[in-house]
């Protein structure tokens, strides 16, 4: 099948590129190796019930979920699995940016819940630093700047992190956030889903090794891509826009399916632009929304996640085939995958050195063993 001549009113779905070379990166053995880290992270449950304690005190009515980058999608993705309510506290999920700005207007009965892998968010840091308030942290750093300041820290298991992007860190984070919330709605089936998290990751790594298997025909080197999901694989969408434009340095955005059929399309001329769909099963709206863009000239790849897990679990399971395909497009254009020309840049803004240090919580207490 041609990716210029073709007919227009329906999607190509591409199902394969060579995976041989994306193996020998260290993103993705760091990905192949995730699924160990994040059942380490949920049977440790490690400041998990301290953590919903916190957030759930009687005096709290509001949840103030924040981070940067990744981190600030895995809260969305926890803010998407708690849009269904129950007697927990409201929840929003809000970037550190806009709490950095001075823009929030922080209420009494706020409480603040920080992601950041390293501990070391410089942006959050800032913050705290000007205007103290207590917090609790979802990291992998137990004894960085932020969990010395924390009342409760949950923390994530990182088993190793080859490469300068994330991947054992997302999924963490993601699973660390939805566990959390799961104690504090007191939802059981979301529990249930999150057991069966890292056999869902294992599956994911092994469906996107065979997805992107052999060639089928060579995918047009993009020069922009927007990326599509239904309900919680919207912040896998997200996330995967990341991805394009962290290790292919491809212009990417991640929306919503229905803003992606109304709106994201909008910039789609031709097949050097991809929509990247996250497809976990039957979504007549991601139906309607590829053949859109196929009909605007746009090649569709249709990414898959495991159809057998929760959908909440949509950030964790469709990232495997959105690193693959990100990896293997930054190989083609001659990228490095693992140490990215942007790596010096990103970690003078995220991590400045001389940054205040946030004032340590009133009584410090040891972290709890791990369970």
């Amino acid at each position: 099948m041609s990716h210029t001549a073709r007919d227009r009113s329906r999607p190509v779905v591409l199902y394969g590129f060579s995976m041989t070379a994306v193996r020998e990166t260290g993103l993705w053995r760091d990905l192949r190796e995730a699924p160990g880290a994040l059942r380490t992270t949920l049977d440790r449950a490690v400041g998990f019930d301290e953590a919903a304690a916190f957030l759930t005190r009687p005096e709290v009515r509001r949840i103030v979920l924040t981070g940067n980058g990744a981190a600030y999608y895995a809260g969305f993705a926890v803010w998407l699995a708690a849009l269904a309510g129950g007697p927990a506290p409201e929840l929003v999920a809000v970037p550190s940016g806009v709490l950095l700005a001075g823009d929030f207007a922080w209420r009494d009965d706020d409480a603040l819940l920080v992601v950041s892998s390293s501990g070391e968010l410089r942006d959050v840091i800032e913050v705290l630093a000007s205007s103290p308030r207590p917090y609790a942290l979802i990291s992998a750093a137990a004894d960085s700047t932020l969990a010395r300041g924390a009342e409760a820290v949950a923390l994530q298991r990182v088993e190793s992190q080859r490469a300068v992007t994330h991947t054992q860190a997302f999924v963490g984070e993601v699973a660390a956030g939805l566990a959390v919330w799961a104690r504090a709605a007191g939802d059981a089936g979301l529990r249930d889903a999150l057991a069966s998290a890292p056999d869902a990751l294992a599956r994911s790594v092994a469906a996107a090794e065979a997805w992107v298997g052999p060639a089928t025909e060579p995918l047009p080197r993009p020069s922009a891509a927007i990326a599509l999901g239904t309900g919680p694989a919207w912040a896998g969408a997200v996330e995967a826009a990341l991805l394009l434009k962290e290790i292919a340095r491809i212009p990417a955005e991640g929306a919503e399916t229905r803003e992606g059929a109304t709106s994201a399309m909008f910039g789609l001329t031709g097949p050097e632009h991809l929509a990247v769909t996250l497809r976990s099963g039957e979504d007549v709206l991601l139906d309607e929304a590829e053949r859109l863009c196929a009909a605007a000239g746009a090649t569709v790849v249709r990414c898959p996640v495991d159809p057998g897990s929760d959908v909440r679990l949509a950030a964790i399971t469709s990232l495997p085939a959105a690193a693959a395909l990100a990896c293997q497009l930054a190989l083609r254009a001659g990228h490095d995958v693992d140490r990215p020309t942007w790596t010096a840049a990103y970690y003078e803004t995220a991590r400045v050195s001389g940054t205040p240090a946030v004032p340590p919580r009133p009584a410090p207490r040891a972290a709890p063993a791990g369970r």
